[in-house]
């Protein structure tokens, strides 16, 4: 697990860090500078020439003092280095007034203005994270003209423009090819479009206190591959019964594709048996696909009714939507779960939107819910726009977890899953994962977690993150533009056997 702070919790671990901890800030400084140099001089003789010029523009804060103790450190080991000093702020930290007299001592050309030189390196020392208003006159003008430069673009922490916080663009942004960021990743660099800005981030250790970043734990993180070890662990004294009783109540009169992907993702996530309540139509194209499962069918709202007592008696946990449709028998369906079922729900898709038509339902559950809205079905959910929910991703899933009770898994390139508390923010897929059934293959992914003994809320979390890396396995076999759902769902044991070969 990784922390992603947002801006208010990052200044505070630096605050502490200096004034509890008695870390000097002109030596983060320092060791923040020696973290660029040091990803610099990775890249010469690939991206970068073996002695490069180097433009770095900074303004008046700890950002630029960042970028001043660079281009001292560059200049020490013989690189050609320029400083453009904006000097529209009224004040100067003091850090940044030590490092521009250290830099002008040494002789540094220091203008106030970008020359029409060519430059190898363009380095962005002008904002930090602590910018919170919109980026206007001569800091827009600037950072645009760095924009239409030639050269490799470096962003010192966090690209100039970015809210640290919401990974918005405020006014303008510079767009870089590399970030090195300064003790932890923010939530900026990885919500859209602040990670579009930033290219490459890389995280570098600059001494920030753990204690502190402990203490203030920020609310928002992310997994990685050392966290698949939440993965439920199977027993050599164990039977079908042991990796849970999973329900998919999915498919219609007129698609049948999607049951077939969420149960067979359960399947493959680990659940011991799945059992699946279709409509009678999709009857023989589910048996072939996934012989595996069992079938229960209706064809009218009395034996839609009879399918959900079965499931609700069945069942460790209950899948419901999936190419559902609207039908009377589908609202059946799904009244009945709600009210009566004590287990825990997945509500997905055709679920939501029949939810969306009366939010009532949703508060009557009895057991532990898992939502699972596109930005579409959040809008209909919420009446808020989808691109107000974009911006604000964070605060939308959070509240509406925190309104209805339910863990909410809300989709978009950067899915997020909140229980009203702290938030995850998924940071593994691709864009190939655009496409028809991804959706109802993540619902499968969580549904499995369950049975086989997650809880909801960390099976929300983790079925994200290995549909992610599924996903990711996929673009690299097929290639983004060629995968499909059914390359995800083939690719979930992939990710399980390696954790399985790693032994973690």
């Amino acid at each position: 697990m990784f922390y992603l702070p947002d801006r208010d919790e990052m200044q505070e671990i630096d605050r502490r860090t200096i004034k509890e901890r008695g870390i000097p800030g002109i030596l983060l400084m320092e060791r923040a500078a020696i973290s660029i140099l040091e990803e610099i001089n990775a890249r010469k003789d690939t991206v970068l020439p073996a002695r490069v010029k180097c433009l770095i523009v900074v303004e008046g804060g700890n950002n630029g003092g960042d970028g001043l103790a660079l281009a001292r450190l560059l200049a020490q080991q013989g690189d050609q280095v320029e400083v453009c000093y904006i000097s529209g702020l009224s004040k100067v930290s003091d850090s940044f007034a030590y490092q521009l007299d250290i830099v002008r001592n040494l002789g540094i050309q220091v203008t106030d203005e970008i020359s029409q030189k060519e430059y190898d390196i363009i380095v962005d020392g002008i904002f930090g994270v602590g910018l919170k208003r919109d980026v206007a006159g001569i800091w827009k003008n600037v950072i645009e003209q760095m924009n239409n430069m030639p050269g490799y673009k470096i962003a010192v922490d966090l690209p100039s423009g970015v809210d640290a916080t919401t990974g918005q663009v405020l006014g303008t942004s510079f767009r870089a090819d590399l970030t090195v960021t300064f003790g932890l990743n923010k939530r900026g660099l990885v919500l859209h479009p602040g990670c579009d800005m930033a290219g490459q981030v890389v995280v570098r250790d600059i001494g920030f206190s753990d204690r502190e970043v402990q203490d203030i734990a920020p609310e928002a993180y992310g997994y990685d591959l050392s966290d698949l070890a939440r993965l439920p662990k199977r027993s050599d004294n164990s039977n079908k019964g042991t990796y849970g009783r999973a329900a998919v109540i999915a498919g219609s009169a007129d698609m049948s594709g999607a049951a077939v992907f969420a149960a067979e993702a359960a399947y493959r996530t680990g659940t011991g048996l799945v059992k699946v309540y279709t409509h009678s139509l999709n009857r023989t194209v589910i048996g072939n696909r996934i012989p595996e499962a069992v079938l229960m069918t209706y064809s009218d709202e009395a034996e839609a009714l009879k399918c959900a007592e079965d499931a609700v008696s069945w069942a460790d946990v209950i899948l419901v939507g999936p190419g559902l449709g609207r039908s009377g028998e589908a609202e059946e369906l799904l009244r009945y779960v709600i009210c009566e079922a004590e287990q825990p729900l997945v509500l997905d898709a055709d679920a939501l939107n029949i939810i969306s038509q009366d939010l009532e339902l949703l508060k009557k559950h009895r057991g532990e819910v898992t939502v699972t809205p596109h930005l579409g079905e959040m809008s209909r959910l919420t009446d808020i726009a989808i691109p107000d929910i974009k911006k604000n991703i964070l605060r939308v899933c959070k509240d509406f977890a925190m309104e209805y009770n339910v863990i909410d898994v809300l989709k978009d390139s950067r899915t997020c899953v909140s229980r009203g508390g702290d938030i995850y923010i998924n940071t593994s897929g691709n864009n190939g994962m655009s496409t028809a059934g991804a959706g109802d293959v993540l619902a499968g992914v969580i549904t499995g977690l369950i049975a086989t003994g997650s809880s909801p809320y960390e099976a929300a979390k983790l079925g994200v993150y290995i549909h992610g890396l599924a996903g990711d396995l996929a673009a690299e076999r097929m290639g983004k533009n060629g995968m499909i759902a059914r390359d995800i769902v083939e690719s979930i044991p992939m990710v399980i056997k390696g954790v399985e070969n790693e032994k973690l």
